[in-house]
């Protein structure tokens, strides 16, 4: 069964505007024209469209709850919320989430049942807090918890997208700059110093030789480069190997620590939204440890919801982890568990990592840029050394040859 978008004109001529599921889009227009209505349109929502529509991003599911926390509170119907946020959303993918929201939700099916079919776009986070919303009865504080959550997260990702910008653009500098070299320099040099007939050492034939073919071969090397580019950009879009990339950047010195810094807050903020969401401590143990992306420290906090089962404090199972689990947090959270605010102990630790992420960020950042800035001139002065080396190399043959009797 697909979902279709309809507008239609029923028998007194109100334009109707709705959704409905179908086998095909021709049976979906019978069954409007068996129910009395003039089908104007019908269109597929999903399907093939569907590949191309992109996906949901973080910003636009905050934008989402706040609204829908918003709408809910001030009286407005479930359907009709939604409907209204459908026709606002410029994303396709979240048109499309929506459209089927309000449809099922019309037909008496809860929101965390329709969403449960958009997994990709959708965490297990998301998810379970909006299933303890509706059990509870608290959904409107539901989406508020995770506005706030899911605007946290997004502020955190564009902070490391924001230190990560700086050195990106040098690199793609040096590479381009390095290519222009090798494709406009380098042969006329080549091309020229070639001709003459001079003995010349093995490298400066090597480096003439390469200008000579960068020179001959200008497409094939702009395809190749692009290519690589290409190939560069699809690892880390491809989850797969995005995973791999992440896990060795992870193992090294500085950037492990700022990762499981990235850990603790994201960790932290999970498991403190999902306890004031309503969800069971055990439950939101074990949905928090997937919020972690590091592998050690998932696999130890996957640990965490049997040990609490059995009775056992999570500060008491966290300081068997001081080596994975920072002490600071440990001791804060054993205050919390004594005073019975366990939530709020772990907000104020994740807004305490996010800022130490943030810190870390920018002296890392700072570090960075004395290296690139050696990096650069140790880039430029092999170039020049390219350059200027085949100069002498031919001098020298020169010299050699009008000395020679």
């Amino acid at each position: 069964m697909a979902l279709y978008s309809y507008k239609a004109r029923d028998e007194a001529g109100k334009i109707i505007t709705d959704a409905i599921e179908s086998t095909s889009r021709s049976t979906a227009a019978a069954l409007l024209k068996g129910q009395g209505l003039q089908v104007m349109t019908v269109k597929s929502v999903g399907g093939i469209s569907s590949i191309f529509a992109g996906k949901v991003s973080v910003a636009e599911k905050a934008a989402f709850c706040r609204f829908m926390g918003t709408m809910l509170r001030s009286g407005m119907s479930l359907p009709e919320a939604v409907e209204i946020i459908r026709q606002e959303t410029k994303n396709k993918k979240m048109q499309q989430v929506l459209a089927d929201l309000s449809n099922q939700t019309q037909k008496g099916k809860s929101v965390s049942s329709v969403l449960e079919g958009y997994k990709n776009d959708f965490d297990p986070v998301f998810l379970t807090m909006i299933r303890a919303g509706e059990e509870s009865g608290t959904l409107e504080q539901s989406f508020d918890y995770l506005s706030a959550q899911l605007t946290q997260t997004h502020e955190l990702t564009q902070m490391i997208k924001g230190s990560l910008m700086y050195p990106a653009v040098i690199i793609v500098a040096m590479i381009g700059n390095g290519l222009m070299m090798a494709i406009f320099v380098l042969p006329r040099i080549a091309g020229a110093f070639l001709k003459l007939d001079v003995p010349l050492p093995a490298y400066t034939r090597i480096i003439l030789g390469m200008g000579q073919f960068f020179g001959n071969n200008v497409a094939l090397v702009l395809i190749m480069t692009f290519l690589l580019g290409a190939s560069a950009v699809a690892s880390f879009i491809i989850p797969k190997t995005r995973k791999i990339i992440i896990r060795v950047l992870a193992k090294m010195p500085v950037i492990s620590f700022l990762v499981k810094q990235i850990d603790v807050a994201r960790f932290a903020r999970t498991l403190s939204t999902l306890l004031k969401s309503g969800v069971p401590i055990i439950e939101a143990l074990d949905v928090s440890a997937e919020s972690i992306s590091q592998p050690y420290m998932k696999a130890e906090a996957k640990r965490f919801s049997a040990a609490v089962s059995k009775g056992e404090s999570l500060s008491s199972i966290l300081t068997l982890n001081k080596r994975v689990f920072p002490t600071i947090m440990i001791q804060t959270i054993r205050a919390g568990e004594q005073s019975g605010s366990l939530e709020v102990v772990l907000a104020e630790v994740a807004v305490f990592y996010e800022k130490e992420v943030e810190f870390s960020l920018k002296r890392l950042t700072s570090l960075l840029e004395p290296v690139l800035m050696l990096l650069i001139g140790v880039v430029v002065g092999v170039m020049v050394i390219m350059m200027i080396a085949p100069i002498y190399s031919i001098i020298g043959g020169l010299q050699t040859t009008i000395q020679s009797p």
